[in-house]
């Protein structure tokens, strides 16, 4: 019963996003192939179950085929374990970074990675393999097939730690990142990956956008990959104080993923090739990350206060992540609305109800 009731929190944004970005705009998919990587991932999940509702809903009569591709395998238990057995849709274990014989997609969107820290230096090579090596074999399908879109989700990381000059963080900024650092297999290879994109735009005239998500957050939230949010709900479901590193003064931007998918699809529909679009919220919503620890305290109903650190910063993490919205607002109309405590009762209810 519970695995139900966290599916039914999912599914409310699923039938928000789809009537923010209309019905009608989805039927390029009808009757198509359509590949996406990375399916039990936080972005692949909420794009996957998009798909599988349009498939009974707006494109039941002809409905769009999926073929979804996991590093692990889908269980009963697993983020997606629903939509296994689900008509016009595969989802099948493979690691992306070795290429395999598929169909001819007309629609990719490459959305595995490794995007905790801590994975950087648990697998360094990995992380630059799925940046680069994958996303190289996936472009070069989109060729073959002459797709009609892809997606390649990139990262904010690769502005680094901005100068106050710059924040909110446009996507003309070129960064401020150490590539010899502990964080430099990830953002030097999400660099890459920007540029080999471009590259096959306009070389092959793959129609390539790239995203640039930071701290997008919402139910599938992984809480065990040790990253900031992560940690917080790991810690206020448990009922227990927030234990911060050091001072939590450092600022961020969060973006609940029902704003991240709506302009995700409002792009990724459209026909704005070879383009770099932002994908966050907006700055008006920056806040401490001492005071995000005393709104899921609120919220988990955890008594005490967070409890404050003196370890330093890792290496590289940026003072602010705060992302200029204002290319993808002007272009698609839509501006994220999703306030930090609505986006984290859901996520930390969806959470209760997958760890019962």
């Amino acid at each position: 019963m519970s695995l139900e009731s966290a599916q039914a929190i999912i599914n409310q944004d699923i039938t928000e996003i789809i009537f923010a970005v209309g019905e009608d705009n989805f039927q390029p998919l009808a009757g198509k192939e359509l590949l996406i990587t990375g399916v039990q991932g936080l972005l692949g999940g909420y794009i996957t179950d998009t798909l599988a509702h349009l498939n009974e809903t707006v494109l039941q009569k002809n409905p769009c085929w999926v073929m979804g591709l996991s590093r692990s395998p889908v269980t009963k238990m697993s983020r997606l374990g629903h939509l296994r057995n689900r008509h016009a849709m595969v989802l099948h274990q493979h690691d992306v970074t070795k290429p395999c014989h598929l169909y001819d997609p007309k629609f990719i969107i490459h959305a595995a990675g490794r995007s905790a820290p801590s994975t950087f230096t648990q697998d360094p090579i990995g992380t630059i393999d799925v940046n680069v090596s994958a996303l190289r074999w996936l472009l070069e399908l989109a060729v073959g097939s002459k797709a009609e879109s892809f997606c390649w989700f990139s990262s904010s990381e690769i502005y680094g730690n901005p100068p106050p000059e710059y924040i909110p963080t446009p996507e003309t900024y070129r960064g401020n990142s150490d590539h010899l650092g502990s964080r430099g297999v990830y953002t030097e290879s999400k660099r890459c990956g920007e540029a080999m994109s471009l590259a096959f735009y306009i070389k092959y005239h793959v129609p390539v956008k790239i995203f640039r998500p930071a701290l997008i957050y919402g139910p599938g939230f992984p809480i065990d990959d040790r990253r900031v949010l992560s940690d917080f709900i790991s810690s206020g479901v448990k009922g227990q104080p927030i234990q911060l590193k050091d001072n939590g003064l450092a600022r961020r931007v969060y973006c609940y993923i029902k704003d991240a998918m709506i302009i995700f699809w409002k792009t990724f529909l459209s026909d704005k090739n070879g383009e770099v679009f932002n994908l966050g919220g907006m700055p008006s919503m920056e806040i401490s990350i001492r005071d995000m620890a005393v709104i899921v305290h609120k919220i988990c109903q955890v008594k005490d206060e967070p409890i404050l650190g003196n370890l330093p910063a890792m290496p590289g993490s940026p003072d602010r992540v705060c992302l200029d919205m204002t290319k993808a607002i002007n272009t698609f109309g839509y501006t994220p609305i999703t306030t930090l405590e609505e986006g984290l009762e859901k996520t930390i209810k969806w959470t209760k109800e997958r760890l019962s």
